[in-house]
């Protein structure tokens, strides 16, 4: 193992980390912030000199260590140590979902591994590293992802904004292996197409699985608008379950290509209609002609990037399911979430309420959601649970 860094905190400000937060902010550090090496090893202790953790560092951060293992002895800088954290990864997803080949494998901090987001589709991942500590150890991660999961290729999926605040570049590329121009794979018995250097983030959303699942148990003999669709998935989802028709809104035109791509595949094409505009300009559209669903889905991108843009964040959800509530058939659903880990709950629940208020609504709640399980959420750590999740019966008021 290479030289390791200690750094001590601050008295009173040790609690947090001991009681198992991985992560160790700037001004919690007890000494010169810029002795820590960018990207080393660093060791964690407490006000009186107690092993905290050990991880990595960036001096030029406002988190200084991100915390790996909480063992003294533990070698943070090996293939073995990142090939043991991938295969704990595994044996969760495949306890949770068994015999599901195309999910997220590790979800950063909530698998010990902060700072590393890694996709599957089939054979291929889309990996995110977000971090300088993750990153200098890519030559590691590569060996273990090899030796653990034998993909047939994976890509770089760099563009987190995060990457800026560590110092580094934004950028998305093939990695290693052979990548081919576009994977097919499955979800929930669905057929999904996708090119692995395309669309969003990682590419498609598995943190919907769940409440995608059960918003289609729901939509049989319905119609279904789904506004932000990515490649329409929620659609997808109910038209499998029965629902009559969907029409996906996005407007992205590459996403609303593969909507109708992946509703041909799996022998929807004539009961899906893929529209290529912004979500809210729909919205208003449809409902200035009268339009009517048997169920509404809204699963917008994160609205609120900061915690200083939340309010005009919160106000942009109402306005949304405004216009979606009054698009609802008597009778019939509003599946409606937030990925914004800066909004909370309650304030986004309080949200839609008002929302309904303005659309002459009323809401029945009959299911609060999640992210999906290969999502796993930290106790304690409240960084690792970001998905706000809700469904209502609505109704006119009486």
């Amino acid at each position: 193992m290479s030289d390791v860094h200690v750094v001590k905190l601050h008295p009173k400000r040790d609690k947090r980390v001991a009681m198992g937060h991985p992560w160790v902010f700037s001004n919690e550090i007890d000494g010169d912030i810029t002795a820590i090496p960018a990207g080393g090893a660093v060791d964690v202790l407490d006000s009186k000199g107690k092993f905290l953790g050990r991880g990595y560092g960036n001096p030029h951060s406002l988190i200084a260590v991100r915390i790996l293992s909480r063992r003294r002895k533990e070698d943070v800088d090996s293939v073995p140590f990142f090939a043991q954290r991938l295969r704990d990864a595994l044996a969760l997803r495949e306890a949770v979902y068994p015999g599901r080949r195309s999910l997220r494998l590790v979800f950063g901090e909530a698998d010990g591994l902060a700072g590393l987001v890694v996709d599957r589709y089939d054979d291929v991942l889309a990996v995110q590293i977000s971090t300088l500590g993750m990153e200098v150890r890519k030559p590691l991660l590569e060996q273990a992802l090899q030796q653990v999961f034998a993909p047939r290729a994976a890509v770089l999926r760099n563009e987190a904004r995060v990457r800026q605040l560590e110092g580094l570049p934004q950028h998305r590329d093939a990695w290693f292996g052979d990548v081919p121009d576009e994977v097919t794979f499955d979800e929930g018995g669905l057929t999904f197409r996708l090119p692995p250097l395309g669309g969003q983030k990682t590419g498609h959303f598995f943190d919907q699985f769940d409440n995608k699942r059960y918003a289609a148990s729901l939509c049989r003999g319905r119609t279904v608008l789904d506004v932000y669709a990515n490649t329409g998935g929620w659609a997808l989802h109910a038209l499998q379950a029965g629902a009559t028709h969907a029409t996906t809104v996005d407007s992205d035109a590459a996403n609303a290509q593969l909507a109708a791509r992946n509703a041909m595949a799996n022998g929807f094409a004539e009961q899906l209609t893929a529209v290529c505009d912004e979500g809210k300009k729909t919205l208003q559209g449809m409902v200035a002609e009268g339009r009517r669903f048997g169920a509404v889905v809204l699963d917008p991108p994160a609205f609120a990037k900061t915690r200083k843009t939340a309010g005009s964040a919160l106000r942009g959800y109402r306005e949304i399911n405004t216009l979606g509530l009054m698009l609802v058939q008597e009778g019939g659903f509003l599946f409606t979430s937030s990925c914004s880990f800066h909004i909370l709950e309650d304030r986004f629940l309080d949200e839609v309420v008002q929302a309904a208020r303005e659309a002459g609504r009323q809401l029945q709640l009959v299911r609060r959601g999640g992210q999906s399980a290969d999502h796993p959420v930290l106790p304690g750590v409240p960084e690792t649970q970001y998905l706000k999740s809700f469904a209502f019966r609505v109704s006119l008021e009486r």
